[in-house]
């Protein structure tokens, strides 16, 4: 029950923030999802004894976030040279510990590129600049709803019927059959989107991208299963009801955001 109040108390918002105002709505709301998800990992990340540098990483995630939304891709390798020079040298003047170095830097600027730098393609699809009327709301409205129809399906259908494990070592709670049901959630979403909203993008691109989403999200979910599992934690917090942490919900959303850019910049531009 904690689950469904909670997404009819989130949805509305979100969907009000990609459709309503301008993109500075959006982006403030997910600048604050990406930052928190970051703050997570790095709480993770403490579990198992790395000795990462979040103040250097959660800086240059925040400015990674500015160079999306301003539409400066050519900014984001600079920022992470800068990341990784600062963090080193910050780890040469107060890490005393030599044997913590080499994983303490690793697990910053993993976490800068894995919640930062993937998610800060949530934001750079909102910011798109396209002819087509609400371009950008469409496609973030496609992606939110393919990814939340796949995670509502692989749920209900895991529980219902769930019987043979997907992947016993990582996430034992997950299933095969949740796993067919999240996809063929996935492929309903973007029927219904193509049907109502989205006729720009055809059914034989909107159901391949579908499945391709699904396949992500799956991979998505398991590779932050598989890194909380690691941290011996169940959730990555809990800071949202029935549903763990921000980093929980945003695992999915990671793999995918960048696959939408692309596809778009590739197919629709």
């Amino acid at each position: 029950m904690a689950r469904v109040l909670t997404s009819i108390v989130l949805l509305p918002i979100l969907f009000a923030a990609i459709w309503l105002g301008g993109p500075i709505f959006f982006a403030a709301l997910a600048a604050l999802g990406i930052l928190v998800g970051l703050i997570e990992y790095y709480a993770l990340t403490q579990k198992v004894g790395a000795r990462s540098g979040s103040l250097t990483g959660l800086l240059a995630a925040a400015a990674l976030i500015g160079a999306f939304y301003i539409g400066k891709h050519e900014l984001i390798a600079p920022i992470l040279a800068a990341l990784i020079i600062v963090d080193l040298i910050a780890q040469l003047l107060t890490n005393r510990d030599l044997p913590s170095t080499l994983a303490g830097t690793a697990t910053t600027v993993f976490g800068v590129l894995y919640v930062a730098l993937l998610g800060g393609y949530i934001i750079a699809l909102r910011v798109i600049v396209d002819p087509a009327p609400r371009m950008p709301e469409k496609l973030l409205t496609f992606f939110f709803a393919v990814i939340f129809a796949g995670d509502t399906g692989a749920y209900y259908i895991g529980r219902l019927m769930g019987r043979r494990r997907l992947a016993p070592r990582i996430s034992p709670a997950k299933t095969v059959e949740g796993a067919i049901g999240g996809l063929t959630g996935n492929v309903a979403a973007a029927l219904i989107a193509h049907f109502t909203f989205f006729r720009e993008l055809s059914l034989a691109h909107a159901l391949p991208l579908a499945l391709v989403m699904g396949v992500l999200g799956i991979f998505g979910d398991l590779g932050e299963s598989m890194l909380k599992r690691g941290a011996q934690t169940k959730d990555a917090s809990n800071l949202i009801p029935g549903h763990g942490g921000i980093l929980d919900r945003l695992d999915s959303m990671l793999f995918n955001a960048p696959l939408l850019y692309f596809y778009y910049q590739t197919f629709l531009r």
